[in-house]
């Protein structure tokens, strides 16, 4: 035995009173470092008691709330944010009932910093536990206002482009198309699938391809936007003018990734070009024999000369030299002012003029004159030349005294027109009305003229004047629309108007003219047809049409109030006996009856509809459980009564099924839910009423035996991993492997991955579930490249793994843990994640791409993935969904797709792995494609390691030919 002195004792209890002291002071430190970086947290934390008052919160949350962590400490959240406490007061009592965790709720309204707009933030809630015991409430609320608005924006961009009038298509620097519109496949031919994935160069006629690649290498130096006029080839071989405005498009550090093309079609724009020249050819034809003068005037030396044509029509000898005296001296005294001032003006100061006059012609006939004269100007402004044209406008003169004669008939016939007619001012007030429009208002002429009609238009309708001058403002000279009025005597009559924009000689608006027609009668029967299209012909009752639209309007109504709303599905029992014995008119004239049993006991805000057959469906808005059972049992005893038919008493009684709204009701899972309660009641004897509740509480209680039994499988080791081969279609061998999750349930057998993976992702279980899968993998390729050193693995990462805390770190602690080399691991990830936070799982995937693993995108053009989450994130591979490999050599749509996915992963030097091949026509066409690398029954279902191990022994080849 060995005795320690006092000395040693007294030693000892120094040390590790020191070594406890130093234990606290970091303990200390960290909670200071905790609390600060929790202080400053972009996301907001929070926790209230179980009487909902802030026991704790961060200055983030804090600032959310509009105020200091210190006016906040101890205060009920109610009063904090009154205007949000709607919103969150049931999320706390559902955390406080079920002690389970809420997440990722979404909680929308005004901010502190905007009491007047509307913030989005992303919230969950879960309780917090002492000794067993719920004590409040744990908050975390994240502002994605700015995110949503991003989406909003993309998608209307995206919106915008497809919509566009013009073909707008994006190719990369090696000239790819990557997308494609639906303007470029009218205008090209091409559709979205057929050219996306080629060459840009097929829409490039022969004689222009050194054109297209100058201008390919120009942009893809970075030099700026191009723009020509040129010619493109069509996918029939013909070709169209268009404009083509070609930009290079950047990343974030400025280099060129691809090109962005915009082809607007000028075929017409060019055709009226041609057009336009023979029309100038034409009319310069048409001068000559229509004896159009023209004059010049040179500045600089003086002189002028005429056309002979001028000559002509001034009726002077031609030979004579012209002057402006000569011309002047002809002009009526009367009109010789304001030619003067125009003829100045025109000379001194630049001014076109463009105006009419009198002459007297040497022969004493007096003509009109028409005269235009546009001067040319130096740099500086001053006047070098004048041209113009004299063109005899005495016909015009006598036209318009002709037209004027036109005008008074016209007058004529205004009033006496069979339809209203009116002619209103530029501020829309009526001048002048006829007989018509007075007959069709039921007013007298001083009750219309002068005055704005707003007093009879129907109180529904946008007075006309207001639709007219907003036209008109667009840029539009006519208007027309239906609209109602009110007579005095309150009937209504529909009027179609028609409105047009006068202009006088210069284009400028002088009046408008309107015609009003009496419709009255056609819209009678317009609404009659819309009444029989969302009502039941024989009942009058809401059809399936209309009941769908006043369920889906229902529900989002309650879902605002937060109210509760009931769907009930109603059929007769043995309706069919009653056809049978008395009658298809009997029965017809039954249901009639109970159509109106039904409506008399619902309250007036409810919903009957026909379903069809001898189906009833009511929807209830805004009621209690109580309420709807008792107006199911007032609708159930109404029916029960008996009928009468002629001397015949019919006694029916009719089954009743009730669903009640959750919040992930639809009008078609309630009319599906409410129809099976209905089932449920006739199987009970029929005329009884069934709630809706027991399936669901069954699918609940499997859920939540499905989760329990999870949470244990592992530590029970009742998880394993299968591996289903990957094989290269060139070689025959094999060279990758798929990790499978399994799962051998002791008492209910092999579950289906279908059955549990969702909740394990809901439950957050899929973290350290994928985490044990990733090292058993890894594990398993250690020993496998034992045998094969390039033998490869694929673990699926789902998205909670993903945004679980440095993932990264996670991969590159297993990869050194079992010494996997990281270029043998590939780490496969759902199209899903590309629609979440794209910065975040960007900088993830960035992380784990240094660590050197592979990444691929599993079940590849089955959810949101494009060419730019392609080229944004560092993928290396592409695998194909079963779905679309299941169509290979039956559906050409399938065949499409995957060639046009391995083109495109060609393209993008990505490798191609097709899924769920079943079949040799399969794998045959799957070569065809090029498509190197596939896995699926037809060559191998998922096995034990051992089995695999066994195959990689015996260096097994498979038959692909």
């Amino acid at each position: 035995m060995t005795v320690s002195s006092p000395a040693t004792d007294n030693q000892d209890a120094i040390q590790m009173e020191a070594e406890l002291r130093l234990v606290e002071r970091q303990t200390a430190e960290t909670l200071r470092l905790l609390e600060a970086l929790l202080s400053k947290a972009p996301v907001g934390f929070g926790f209230v008691d179980r009487d909902f008052n802030v026991v704790r919160l961060n200055e983030t949350l804090a600032e959310i709330n509009g105020s200091t962590v210190a006016e906040q400490l101890g205060q009920p959240v109610a009063a904090i944010v009154p205007l949000l406490w709607p919103q969150i007061e049931p999320l706390y009592h559902r955390v406080l009932d079920s002690g389970e965790a809420l997440l990722d709720i979404e909680v929308h309204g005004p901010s502190a910093a905007d009491p007047a707009g509307t913030r989005h933030w992303l919230t969950s809630y879960y309780p917090v536990s002492l000794e067993e015991k719920v004590i409040g409430i744990g908050v975390i609320i994240i502002d994605i206002t700015e995110r949503q608005k991003a989406e909003e924006a993309r998608r209307q961009l995206a919106a915008i482009v497809e919509g566009s009038g013009d073909a707008i298509f994006g190719v990369t620097t090696a000239g790819m198309v990557t997308s494609w519109n639906s303007a470029a496949e009218q205008l090209f031919g091409y559709t979205a699938e057929r050219i996306v994935g080629q060459s840009w160069g097929v829409l490039t006629p022969a004689g222009l391809i050194t054109e297209h690649e100058e201008i390919q290498v120009r942009l893809n130096a970075g030099n700026p936007a191009e723009h020509i006029e040129t010619r493109r080839r069509c996918s029939d071989g013909s070709e169209v003018d268009v404009l083509v405005t070609s930009s290079p498009v950047r990343d974030d550090t400025g280099q060129v990734v691809g090109l962005s093309v915009i082809a607007h079609d000028i075929t017409e724009r060019r055709d009226a070009q041609r057009a336009w020249d023979a029309s100038q050819r034409r009319m310069a034809e048409a001068q000559r024999i229509a004896h159009l003068g023209s004059f010049e005037l040179d500045f600089k030396t003086g002189e002028m000369a005429w056309s002979e044509e001028q000559y002509r029509v001034l009726g002077i000898a031609p030979g004579l030299q012209p002057t402006v005296d000569m011309i002047l001296s002809m002009v009526d005294p009367a009109d010789r002012p304001p030619l003067a001032k125009a003829w100045a003006d025109a000379t001194e100061l630049g001014v076109a003029f463009d105006l009419t006059f009198r002459i007297t012609r040497a022969d004493s006939e007096q003509r009109h004159i028409h005269a235009r004269a546009v001067p040319e100007t130096a740099e500086d402004g001053t006047v070098v030349k004048l041209f113009g044209t004299f063109m005899d406008d005495t016909e015009r003169v006598e036209a318009d005294r002709v037209q004027l004669a036109a005008e008074t008939r016209f007058e004529i016939g205004f009033e006496q027109a069979g339809i209203g007619a009116a002619i209103f001012d530029l501020e829309a007030v009526p001048v002048r009305v006829n007989r018509a429009v007075c007959s069709l208002l039921g007013r007298p002429t001083e009750l219309l003229v002068g005055r704005h009609w707003t007093d009879y238009t129907h109180p529904d309708e946008v007075p006309l004047w207001q639709m007219l001058l907003a036209r008109v403002a667009a840029g539009h000279d006519t208007y027309a629309d239906e609209r109602r009025y009110t007579r005095p005597d309150q009937t209504v009559v529909w009027a179609s108007a028609h409105v047009t924009l006068v202009r006088d000689q210069s284009g400028q608006p002088q009046y408008f003219l309107a015609q009003f027609q009496d419709i009255s009668e056609r819209k009678s029967l317009e609404q009659e047809l819309v009444h029989q299209a969302l009502h039941d012909s024989l009942t009058g009752l809401a059809n399936r049409a209309l009941l769908t639209d006043r369920l889906a309007q229902g529900l989002a109504g309650s879902r605002r109030r937060g109210s509760r709303l009931a769907v009930m599905f109603i059929d007769l029992d043995r309706f069919k006996m009653v056809n049978d014995h008395f009658g298809h008119i009997a029965g017809d004239d039954l249901l009639r009856h109970v159509g109106e049993r039904i409506a008399g006991a619902i309250r007036p805000g409810d919903t009957v509809a026909r379903n069809g057959g001898d189906e009833f469906v009511v929807v209830c808005d805004d009621v209690s459980l109580l309420a709807t059972t008792q107006i199911a049992e007032r609708i159930r005893d109404t029916i029960g009564e008996p009928f009468s038919n002629k001397n015949n008493q019919i006694t029916v009684t009719a089954s009743l099924g009730v669903a009640v709204a959750d919040d992930t009701a639809t009008p078609e899972s309630l009319l599906r839910d409410s129809d099976t309660a209905m089932y449920r009641a006739k199987e009970r004897g029929r005329g009884h009423i069934e709630m809706f509740d027991a399936a669901l509480r069954t699918k609940f209680e499997r859920q939540w035996s499905t989760e329990s039994a999870l949470r244990r499988a592992l530590e029970r080791a009742e998880l394993t991993v299968h591996y289903q081969p990957v094989i290269d279609l060139s070689t025959g061998t094999m060279v990758a492997a798929e990790a499978l999750l399994r799962w051998e349930h002791p008492d209910r057998g092999l579950v289906k991955p279908d059955e549990f993976i969702s909740i394990a992702e809901e439950t957050g279980l899929i973290v350290p579930i994928g985490a044990w899968v990733l090292e058993q993998a890894c594990r398993q390729l250690v020993r496998w490249q034992q045998i094969n050193p390039m033998m490869s693995v694929a673990v699926n990462l789902s998205v909670r793994q993903m945004s679980a805390t440095d993932i990264a770190g996670a991969v590159e602690d297993v990869l050194q843990r079992t010494g996997a080399r990281p270029e043998n691991v590939c780490l496969e990830l759902t199209e899903s994640i590309f629609m979440e936070d794209a910065v975040y799982y960007g900088r993830t995937l960035a992380s784990l791409k240094t660590l050197g693993v592979k990444l691929a995108i599993d079940d590849f053009g089955t959810g949101y993935s494009s060419l730019s989450y392609l080229r944004r994130f560092p993928v290396d591979a592409v695998k194909v969904d079963r779905t679309f490999v299941d169509g290979l050599g039956s559906d050409a749509h399938d065949s499409a797709l995957v060639a046009a996915i391995v083109a495109m992963a060609e393209a993008l030097d990505l490798e191609v792995t097709a899924e769920g091949v079943e079949t040799h026509d399969q794998l045959v066409n799957l070569k065809k494609l090029r498509c190197r690398l596939a896995q699926g029954f037809y060559l191998a279902r998922p096995m034990p390691p051992a089995d695999l191990d066994r195959l990689m022994t015996g260096s097994y080849r498979w038959d692909v030919d």
